[in-house]
């Protein structure tokens, strides 16, 4: 398989639907779709993460925390697929920990940035990037979408990472795959 630009990032609703390979990014794309309808991001309340059940080890629910010059976010959710992607890391489950307490495994401040502009603008971005960690490298689309609060105003991120391309590296100390 052939991959286009591996740097790739797109903006709004257009963009990302012409953007999106991956099979599992899609079905979560379509859903948050049906939820929204005509609405710029569906409600945190009717986001059903059992709608999505098979998709859901590949999610991450992150609570936005406006601050007053900054952004922070609460990981409210981390799939389990997530959390076997970082288990090199001293704490490999993020959940309840907020993003600027949380270590990664690369540099995500372009990610970060992302994320600030989702909360800001309540339009979804699709990035595809290289990625090299512990364990393996490869190419993933991470796609960031707004759920909007009572208030109107972006509440939570919803983030699904799909792994298109992956080489293993050999680690004598690899962690069990589910």
């Amino acid at each position: 398989m052939n991959f286009p630009n591996t740097m790739s990032t797109y903006i709004g609703a257009d963009e990302v639907e012409r953007g999106l390979t991956g099979q599992r990014v899609r079905r979560v794309w379509t859903y948050w779709q049906e939820l929204a309808g005509a609405s710029p991001a569906p409600e945190w309340t009717s986001f059903n993460l059992m709608e999505v059940y098979q998709d859901a080890p590949i999610m991450l629910v992150m609570d936005v925390l406006p601050q007053s010059n900054s952004i922070d976010y609460l990981y409210r959710f981390v799939g389990t697929g997530i959390v076997q992607y970082r288990w090199k890391l001293p704490v490999p489950d993020h959940t309840g920990l907020r993003y600027s307490e949380a270590e990664h495994q690369y540099d995500f401040h372009e990610i970060k940035a992302r994320y600030d502009q989702v909360a800001s603008d309540a339009r979804p971005i699709l990035m595809q990037r290289d990625f090299d960690v512990y364990d393996s490298t490869g190419v993933h689309k991470r796609l960031i979408l707004p759920l909007a609060g009572p208030k109107g105003d972006v509440d939570k991120l919803v983030v699904t990472v799909e792994r298109l391309r992956e080489t293993r590296k050999f680690v004598p100390d690899m962690p069990y795959r589910f």
